[in-house]
Order: structure tokens, then C-alpha cells, then sequence
């Protein structure tokens, strides 16, 4: 592990202990020195960490890089928790790889594809952002669930979270793919959808696996790019 990560892994632990007391002072002092070999007074020397009345506290550069860190761990964590699906363990492996590689912008865009997580897998607190603060303010859409959509709505599909391989080759088949332009048309008894020119019917479990980004209120008339076995196909409705 390089220099930097062990930094941002020691400010990850502290974080837990300092703001979140969820471990002990001397859990926290343990791990520092005996999983990342990074003494506290390597932190005081780099300026993240003080001494107040003989307790460790964060300075401001300290406290805003270890919430940057402990964010970008948890989101990570989210993305291949809620997307990709891995195991538990495969998961922590994977985050603790990833967040470190992760820039800014990259973790923004994470961060709006998830919908602007609150908490990672294990209900711990996720750290706003600038894009949390201004989804907020701005009423931005975020990415849902298609059962989530409201008659009329429409957006582009942004992942699929199918756990069944049959159930993802029966969506892909219909042309729900990444990219391509969806429309609720009806919520009621079962959820209508077009993807192109095709429309389809689905029950709510089924469209409870397909998340959209909603489109903006001036980009409600999605256009609908025509899959090409469609191109000569007439609307018609489909179910499974």
C-alpha cells in the first residue's frame, strides 16, 4: 500500500472514532499502527492531525480529507453492493481498491447514479457532496427505479440490477439496454414501458430491476431512437 492510501486509510479509521464513535481510541490507535504502520505523529507532521488536552482531534485540511476519503470508501462500497452485486467480502476488497483511484468528478458521477446514497451497505452515514447539495436545491432527478416513475415519465436507462441471468436476457431482448430511451406509458395493473417504437409489459418485481435517469422537465419528449429489428415494426404490446 503506497504512502498516500495509508494516510487516507488511517484518516478513514479516525473518522469513524473522531466523529462517529464508532470505535475506541485505542481500536483506532491499534489498527493506525499495526494494519497501515501509520503512528499518529506521522498525521500531526503532515498537519491533518492536532493534540487537544492529549486527545487526538482533526485539523480543518485534516477533517475535510477524511470526510472526502471516508465518502469516496462508502460510495464504493454502494456501487458494487447495489450494481455490480459482489459478495461482502468482495465488496470491502473492491472498495478499499477503487476509492483510491477515484477522482472527484468520477465520484460525483457515482454518486448521481446511485441516486445520492445516505449510507453505505452497512448503514454507516455517507458524506454529502457538492452534487448531493445541488440535487437538492435543484430538485435534480435522480436514477430510480422504472416502478418508481410516474405515468408519463421517461428518461434513459441507466443499469440493470438482475441478479437472474433469464431475467437479464428476457430485458436485453426487449432492447432494455444502458443508453436507450425508456417511457413509463401506463403504472396500472401491470407496467407498460417503449423502448423505441416497441412496447412492453412487465410486473413490478421485473420493473423494479430496470433504473432510469430521470429526464429534466425540458427533456420530457425524449426522443426515441428506433432499436433496428424495430425499424418496421408497428407498436404493439408485449408481456412476460
Amino acid at each position: 500500500m503506497k504512502a498516500d492510501e495509508r494516510i487516507e486509510e488511517a484518516l478513514e479509521k479516525l473518522w469513524e472514532y473522531l466523529e462517529e464513535n464508532s470505535v475506541s481510541a485505542e481500536a483506532a490507535e491499534a489498527y493506525l499502527r499495526e494494519e497501515l504502520g501509520t503512528p499518529l505523529e506521522i498525521l500531526v507532521q503532515s498537519g491533518l492531525i492536532e493534540s487537544s488536552k492529549g486527545k487526538p482531534c482533526f485539523t480543518p485540511a485534516g477533517r475535510e480529507a477524511a470526510r472526502q476519503a471516508i465518502r469516496r470508501h462508502r460510495l464504493s462500497e454502494r456501487l458494487f453492493s447495489d450494481i455490480i452485486e459482489t459478495g461482502h467480502e468482495e465488496m470491502e476488497e473492491a472498495a478499499c481498491q477503487v476509492e483510491h483511484i477515484v477522482k472527484w468528478e468520477v465520484e460525483e458521477k457515482i454518486c448521481g447514479l446511485l441516486g445520492h446514497p445516505k449510507t453505505c451497505p452497512h448503514g454507516k452515514a455517507i458524506p454529502s457532496g457538492d452534487c448531493c447539495r445541488k440535487a437538492m436545491e435543484t430538485g435534480e432527478k435522480s436514477v430510480v427505479p422504472l416502478n418508481h416513475l410516474k405515468k408519463g415519465e421517461s428518461g434513459v436507462i441507466a443499469f440493470i440490477k438482475a441478479g437472474d441471468s433469464k431475467k437479464l436476457q428476457k430485458l436485453m431482448a426487449m432492447g432494455v439496454l444502458p443508453g436507450n430511451a425508456i417511457v413509463l406509458d401506463r403504472a396500472f395493473p401491470s407496467f407498460v414501458f417503449s423502448v423505441g417504437y416497441s412496447q412492453y409489459a412487465v410486473d413490478k418485481e421485473m420493473a423494479g430491476v430496470i433504473f432510469v435517469k430521470r429526464a429534466a422537465r425540458e427533456d420530457l419528449s425524449i426522443n426515441r431512437e428506433v432499436p433496428a429489428r424495430d425499424a418496421v415494426c408497428p407498436v404493439k404490446s408485449r408481456g412476460i
